[in-house]
């Protein structure tokens, strides 16, 4: 495999070890990230958690999204800078702590803690795949090989709510459900460092050869390739100004809320208005983020990624329609929803949403952000999107206390029909402006 900083793509016939570590960090990033939000309502009913638990998850969810801020503030300073693999090493450290923290809790304020944790771990993860996309993937394989890694994201979260569902159906108490994260994560830690360290001995070995034996062709490639990416890829001031940036930076903090009320919010919708169980009400909450899954597998690597940047837009632009549709319709509640359409329209909805969320914005911070700055942009994306949560999160959680989920999915239909207007404008706008440059070029 090519280390991280190089470009050599790896043989199409060849098991491409890089793509599937990716792919099982972010899946197991992602179960552990569904973790809790999964088992809230096991927990609220606890006899000796659940009264000052209940006192305190609105607060802890916007402490959630302060601390996801933060840890995308650092991802974006230091991701770049240390490189994906080492960024996933802290990563699942973080994980194992917070797991068996979680599971030995003796007080709420305890098992607080473990929860932030839990999301300063989570938080840096996504940063530090596509970092390490963009540095070992060329143009043409980085939309493939981000729909992958997006789709992780998702099925993890769908099988982590399915899992921790059918536990919970089983009878198992939530800190039993939480007991086989640690193995898992124990076996991510020793992966990732092993590519770590891998990774770091090619690098050197290629420097030492590089620097024994320059011919003129390396040093000119050497000079060449860095000027070029350099001369593609503006300014981080410079992007920071543009229109389109601020284009796709509001849809993607919009869209965010999407991923906390499919996380936070829909088992708790399908418990308190439709009278699911605990258990079921989890799992149908893993079912409704599989339509994620499908948005990323079918619609991103099977459609998005064949199309013509044009049709990408529309493709985009009818996603995020539905988008808008979707959580109108819910808002309707079940005095008029039928209970057997509830869960089908949230998988539509998990589809649309998806693509949109993960796909347009990855593209931009790696064509603006450049091998340089590919993690500096993502991670800013994601910042505005947790800091927006933050802001989101404790209303709509004093909504959602009293079974109150009209207006919370009412904002999340204006979100997404904000989002309809900005985020295909602004792909709309990067396109015309390629193709303005091959014309001249």
């Amino acid at each position: 495999q090519a280390p991280s900083g190089t470009n050599k793509m790896p043989s199409p016939a060849s098991f491409d070890a890089t793509s599937w570590l990716l792919f099982l960090a972010v899946l197991v990033n992602q179960s552990g990230r569904v973790m809790v939000p999964s088992l809230k309502t096991s927990v609220l009913a606890d006899p000796d958690f659940g009264e000052p638990f209940a006192a305190v998850v609105g607060g802890l969810l916007s402490g959630v999204s302060i601390v996801c801020l933060g840890g995308k503030l650092l991802g974006a300073a230091f991701t770049d800078r240390l490189g994906g693999w080492l960024v996933l090493v802290t990563v699942f450290v973080m994980w194992l702590a917070a797991t068996a923290g979680a599971i030995a809790a003796p007080t709420v304020d305890v098992f607080g803690y473990m929860w932030l944790l839990n999301s300063f771990a989570y938080t840096v993860t996504w940063g530090a795949a596509v970092q390490v996309v963009g540095a070992v993937y060329g143009e043409k394989e980085r939309p493939a090989q981000l729909s992958k890694v997006a789709s992780a994201s998702r099925f993890g979260a769908t099988l982590g709510n399915l899992f921790f569902g059918q536990l919970l159906s089983a009878g198992f108490a939530w800190r039993r459900v939480m007991m086989p994260m640690v193995p898992l994560q124990a076996a991510l830690l020793l992966l990732c460092t092993y590519k770590y360290f891998t990774d770091s001995g090619l690098r050197a070995s290629a420097a030492a050869a590089a620097a024994a034996t320059p011919s003129a062709a390396t040093r000119s490639k050497a000079k060449a390739a860095p000027a070029a990416e350099e001369a593609s890829s503006p300014s981080a001031l410079a992007a920071m100004a543009s229109l389109d940036f601020w284009l796709m930076l509001l849809p993607k903090a919009m869209l965010f809320t999407y991923t906390q009320f499919f996380m936070n919010y829909i088992p708790q919708l399908l418990h308190a208005s439709y009278g699911y169980d605990h258990g079921q009400a989890a799992s149908l909450g893993g079912v409704a983020q599989g339509g994620s899954v499908i948005g990323l597998l079918v619609v991103g690597n099977m459609i998005y990624k064949g199309l013509a940047p044009g049709g990408k837009v529309k493709l985009v632009a009818l996603l995020l329609a539905v988008c808008a549709a979707v959580p109108l319709a819910l808002s309707l509640g079940p005095e008029v929803l039928p209970r057997p359409l509830v869960v089908p329209l949230a998988v539509l909805w998990g589809l649309a949403y998806a693509l949109p969320f993960y796909i347009p914005p990855g593209e931009f911070a790696m064509q603006i952000g450049g091998k340089s700055a590919t993690g500096l942009f993502s991670n800013l994306f994601d910042a505005a999107g947790f800091t927006f949560s933050a802001l989101w999160n404790p209303w709509a959680s004093s909504l959602a206390k009293d079974g109150d989920f009209r207006v919370v999915l009412l904002s999340q239909a204006l979100f997404g029909a904000l989002s309809l207007v900005a985020m295909p404008l602004c792909m709309h706008r990067q396109a015309a402006r390629a193709a303005s440059v091959k014309k001249v070029a």
